[in-house]
């Protein structure tokens, strides 16, 4: 499917078909092979197989489900509705479920994260029948922009369920802070504020704070032109993984191993395109390589925050009718 046959109009007409576009879009993210450093179909860490992401990839679908309908009832004719999509209740509820499910620990709080802003965004093209991208990318600023401070408190105790590791701090509202809440209550925090004040050092902050910049106008359109050469959805996956990648040093490795770590990995990831991505064999070899460097650090070099982006490009992908 060429890039320039592609309209970029959302193709799917149902609840069920945009679940659909969710599960598998997460599902395709954890079994790219080989994904440098990641968990994926032959390559687990100690105390998290890849097993796990899938047992929580099934436990959240039930909930994607509940938020969507529960989005389609608005008419989002007023600015209110938008404030009560709950997108905090939802990372909330999404990762108990996910935690109950399986004994991995936190395996999808970013999938979580980025899907569901643009599950909401998609719902709302849907309802009320505006399609192009375009509509996409205002609708989701406009979920983002119009969060509520409870959205930002449920936030907080999602992550704080999920125990995930290699949190940064920031100088005020630190998750490890118990009076956190009350300033972000006290202060009016939403969910575009308090992921403005983290961009810096978190990816997922940045798409929150750009309209999802990386993932739709530069991982997608890279996503569909890479499957268009190769049509192959492992390769395509893994080689847009690794554009991303060498373009952004991973900000999970580099708030538990350092910022040399991070660039030396992006240098390898961007060497290995060079030599052809996976769809080659010096280019498969290389990433063969660089995961095993990666996974002799059990976890610790893991570019965990792109794998997070990846499925949000995938789902995008989906959405706008690539199908394999």
């Amino acid at each position: 499917m060429p890039l320039e046959e592609i309209s970029f109009n959302i193709s799917i007409n149902s609840i069920d078909e945009l679940t659909c576009c969710l599960s598998l879009a997460s599902l395709l993210e954890i079994s790219g092979w080989p994904k440098p450093g990641n968990v994926h179909r032959t390559e687990d860490f100690e105390n998290t197989r890849f097993e796990h992401f899938l047992a929580g990839i099934a436990a959240i679908q039930p909930i994607f489900r509940e938020f969507c309908q529960r989005i389609f009832q608005f008419s989002f004719r007023n600015k209110k509705e938008y404030s009560q999509i709950e997108l905090g209740y939802f990372y909330k509820k999404a990762t108990k479920s996910m935690m109950k499910w399986q004994k991995g620990g936190n395996v999808l709080l970013g999938h979580i994260l980025i899907l569901a802003p643009l599950a909401a965004a998609s719902i709302i093209c849907l309802k009320t029948g505006k399609i192009r991208i375009t509509d996409l990318k205002y609708y989701l600023n406009k979920v983002i922009e119009n969060s509520s401070i409870s959205d930002t408190v449920n936030l907080y105790e999602a992550i704080r369920l999920s125990n995930p590791g290699g949190l940064g701090k920031i100088e005020k509202y630190d998750i490890n802070d118990e009076n956190s809440l009350n300033e972000i209550i006290k202060d009016n925090i939403n969910l575009k504020k308090i992921f403005e004040l983290s961009k810096e050092y978190d990816l997922i902050s940045l798409e929150y704070s750009t309209g999802f910049n990386i993932i739709i106008n530069e991982g997608l359109p890279y996503f569909f032109t890479t499957f268009s050469q190769c049509n192959d959805i492992n390769t395509a996956t893994v080689n847009t993984y690794l554009k991303l990648l060498s373009e952004y040093p991973d900000t999970l490795v580099i708030r538990k191993s350092g910022l040399d770590a991070a660039t030396h990995i992006s240098k390898m990831a961007s060497n290995i395109l060079e030599n052809g991505g996976i769809s080659s064999y010096k280019g498969l070899k290389l990433a063969l390589d660089l995961d095993t460097e990666l996974q002799e650090k059990k976890g610790k070099l893991n570019p965990g925050t792109i794998a997070d982006l990846i499925s949000g490009v995938i789902f995008c992908a989906l959405l706008f009718g690539l199908r394999f």
